[in-house]
């Protein structure tokens, strides 16, 4: 090989021609950079929009939004002001509406076998993320440890009645692509439960602190619900209750749902005084070891209750 010294000309230089592999890196990395610049200049959250509005039009759930923006290398999209009208939930009020809704791809699940995604969003200044995972022919919605504030979000779908309080909730559960729950395993626990003061049916309610709340609930036979633990209160709240039973979920119109719980309640004597007729309302149901025994039947819209 001749030395730096004798090379005089560039005829004296072996040119090596470039690998086939190395092309095709390059035209790859092309495409990849030229797909970049067209989602982050090309007007993507428009077009979108426009198929939905198409779509959807005449359905009563037609959805808004103000912007939405798409990261290739992050694999995440982001929607800005999304407006998703009462009838997308089959209830009638106002729309929801989010400031703004995050979606990021993760590694492929295993459990079950798809694509999954983080969701996060902000309801009524109320943080939210959930996991979600596309599979096949099912799809999976997990909460994990979610902290949620009852007295902003209970307002979304039971505005007649009011509760407050923080409930921390774990959920997982499966359906079909047409919404019908295959599966459902859930906790939920609160440590400053609250119901305030309130006309319940002409029934005038005081304000009650009843503190803590456990609730675990699973469904292996939908739409079956099965209550297995429902635990209210302590030793020194207003209320204390602990009942099991089942709900039968109805699809599209969860008020008329059959439930079953039986259990027992107790109250204490500052509000047996302040509800002076509260005696009286449970004169028939049995009593041990001073908790009135109970069984709540009908509809979770219309419950009723009787004499275990």
């Amino acid at each position: 090989m001749a030395s730096m010294t004798e090379i005089n000309s560039l005829d004296d230089i072996n040119y090596k021609s470039p690998s086939k592999f190395k092309t095709f890196l390059v035209g790859v990395l092309g495409f990849i950079l030229l797909v970049i610049g067209f989602l982050n200049y090309y007007p993507v959250g428009d077009a979108i929009k426009k198929v939905i509005r198409t779509q959807m039009a005449g359905s009563g759930c037609n959805p808004d939004f103000g912007d939405l923006s798409i990261n290739p290398l992050l694999l995440k999209i982001e929607v800005t002001e999304l407006s998703l009208p009462s009838r997308c939930f089959n209830q009638a009020g106002k729309p929801l509406n989010l400031p703004f809704v995050s979606i990021n791809y993760h590694l492929i699940s295993f459990l079950p076998l798809g694509l999954p995604f983080r969701v996060d969003t902000q309801i009524e200044g109320n943080p939210l993320s959930i996991h979600f995972v596309a599979g096949i022919g099912e799809q999976l919605i997990r909460v994990k440890d979610q902290k949620l504030s009852l007295s902003k979000l209970l307002p979304l779908v039971a505005p007649e009645f009011k509760i407050a309080g923080d409930l921390t909730v774990d959920l997982s559960m499966s359906s079909t692509y047409q919404g019908t729950m295959t599966g459902m395993n859930l906790k939920a626990v609160s440590k400053n439960f609250t119901i305030p003061g309130q006309n319940i049916q002409g029934f005038e309610l005081p304000n009650l602190r009843v503190g803590e709340i456990f609730v675990e609930a699973s469904s292996e036979n939908p739409p079956r619900i099965v209550i297995e633990k429902l635990i209210a209160g302590n030793p020194n709240s207003p209320i204390r209750a602990n009942f099991k039973g089942r709900i039968d979920l109805q699809e599209g119109n969860p008020a008329f749902s059959p439930m079953e719980l039986v259990g027992e309640v107790n109250f204490s004597p500052s509000l047996k005084e302040s509800i002076g007729i509260l005696d009286l309302l449970m004169e028939p149901y049995p009593q041990r070891d001073g908790f009135y025994q109970v069984k709540i039947g009908g509809t979770l819209g219309a419950p009723r209750g009787s004499a275990p």
